[in-house]
């Protein structure tokens, strides 16, 4: 028989009730305390910047031009299944498809995020987008920070975003600014560390 869950006090991840320490923030899920009080240590969310979310997003992109590529070839397919290319002066338009490509990518980036905190991209790290006040993003936050993508992609490659992560004290693109989000991953760091380094952090949503 399955032992009961319950939701960490310190991070809300579901856990199991009989769990010394939860995987996610390392605080005794019951209590929500910090197991590495005692030692100086502690399990921070720690915003990131640049380097990292380009290679999560680098990661995303290789995921979504794969389907999209599967999709184009399909349709290719079947046009030519259809005789479509055999008709003289009549090529089929590729905007459709560029169109749903965009649509796609804009649902597979809010949806994502809104729901699981994270795209498959964002996994591979450990990267999470969280409120700056550590609560779950949900979809109105996660729609506008997808929405100013197309910003923040401005004039290419990410320059704007890059511009502002760079820039801002938490490490926030025009489209976390707009949003009130965050890129964070955990870490686990000596006390002194941390304030040594003034690492901009976001707090876990049960801590005190």
């Amino acid at each position: 028989m399955d032992s009961p869950k319950i939701a960490c006090r310190r991070c809300g991840r579901i856990v199991s009730a009989e769990a010394p320490h939860c995987p996610e923030c390392r605080a005794d899920p019951r209590t929500g305390l910090s197991s590495y009080r005692g030692g100086e240590r502690d399990r921070v969310r720690v915003c990131e910047g640049v380097g990292i979310r380009c290679v999560a997003f680098a990661v995303d992109f290789v995921i979504l031009s794969a389907v999209f590529l599967m999709i184009a070839l399909f349709v290719y397919l079947v046009l030519v299944g259809a005789g479509e290319f055999a008709k003289i002066g009549k090529e089929p338009p590729s905007w459709p498809l560029w169109v749903v490509f965009s649509c796609a990518a804009f649902v597979y980036f809010w949806v994502c995020e809104a729901r699981w905190t994270r795209t498959l991209g964002k996994r591979f790290f450990d990267l999470r987008v969280v409120r700056t006040d550590g609560g779950r993003v949900g979809y109105g936050a996660a729609f506008v920070r997808t929405l100013l993508r197309f910003i923040d992609w401005l004039p290419g490659c990410y320059l704007v975003g890059a511009a502002l992560v760079w820039l801002t004290p938490k490490r926030q693109r025009l489209g976390d600014l707009a949003a009130g989000t965050v890129v964070v991953r955990p870490r686990t760091m000596p006390a002194e560390e941390l304030a040594a380094n003034r690492l901009p952090t976001a707090p876990w949503p049960g801590a005190a």
